[in-house]
């Protein structure tokens, strides 16, 4: 899978570095996770524009006042799609995920074609939301810590190290989703009552300086790093493996291809998507070179 990334991303780079000044997010973020999860779901070329479409619906559509269309009009076609694929991997399995679902169900497991069908929204979910955002959130801490940069430049060995501490320094998710107290608790002297809304807030998790020295300090060689970016636990994300890879790899290859990499706007100028729990750009206008 890491020759696949690394194959990608120089792909994506012979395209966009001829231009010389991209939007990072849309030119490169954007698309590595979109194809990666495409291949471990073993959506044909074909197939890839209608899955980008359901992608796009999946994760930006269900906010503002694009809701009732995605409801009415977008989501019954991204489930059709969904169903058209597990079908078509029925007859004509692969060595993909979604086949060795499709698998696992006929041989007695759990998964019927519905649970099947949101398998898939979770792949989706988990194997492309956070990288986009982890890939520039990565890129952009770097440009604004250009000794940090240069260090990583000098020895991409250290690209571990760096992913997990932009996840801690500035991590896409910020809160988790709600959580309900089932009984009355005390938490640090807090009392909360049954059935009280709690939401975990990792962004301060991942600052708090009775854990980590220095928090306000990017550090890529920082260790140890027990951030909370990813989750924990029976709560880790289920796509974290694969948004380390995607991420150190890309970083690695766009700083290697790239030494005079820098932003293409005032700092002040860009713009972070109004999204609860989350740290996001628009965009990444970047120059190339």
């Amino acid at each position: 899978m890491e020759q696949q990334v690394e194959d990608l991303t120089n792909e994506l780079l012979d395209e966009a570095e001829p231009k010389g000044t991209v939007d990072l997010v849309q030119a490169y973020s954007l698309p590595i996770p979109v194809k990666v999860i495409g291949a471990l779901m073993g959506v044909s070329d074909d197939d890839m524009p209608r899955f980008k479409k359901g992608v796009r619906v999946l994760t930006e559509g269900m906010s503002g006042w694009g809701i009732a269309r995605t409801i009415l009009w977008d989501m019954p076609e991204v489930i059709r799609f969904s169903r058209e694929l597990i079908e078509r991997k029925r007859t004509e399995p692969g060595p993909d995920v979604l086949s060795s679902l499709i698998e696992a169900e006929e041989e007695g497991e759990k998964l019927n074609e519905d649970e099947l069908v949101a398998m898939i929204f979770l792949l989706i979910f988990a194997g492309y939301e956070t990288t986009v955002h982890l890939i520039t959130n990565a890129v952009l801490t770097l440009l604004q810590h250009r000794e940090q940069m240069e260090k990583l430049r000098a020895n991409p060995g250290l690209g571990g190290s760096a992913v997990e501490e932009v996840m801690r320094f500035r991590g896409p998710v910020h809160g988790t989703k709600p959580n309900y107290a089932t009984e009355d608790v005390e938490l640090r002297g807090v009392p909360i009552k049954k059935g009280s809304m709690v939401i975990p807030l990792l962004g301060a998790a991942n600052r708090d300086p009775r854990f980590f020295n220095d928090p306000e300090v990017f550090d890529i060689e920082r260790s140890p790093n027990k951030h909370q970016g990813f989750g924990y636990g029976i709560h880790l994300c289920l796509g974290a493996r694969l948004a380390r890879l995607e991420t150190r790899v890309a970083v690695n290859t766009l700083l290697r291809r790239n030494p005079n990499l820098k932003l293409a706007v005032k700092e002040e100028e860009l713009q972070l998507q109004r999204v609860p729990f989350w740290h996001r750009y628009q965009s990444l206008p970047v120059t190339l070179g």
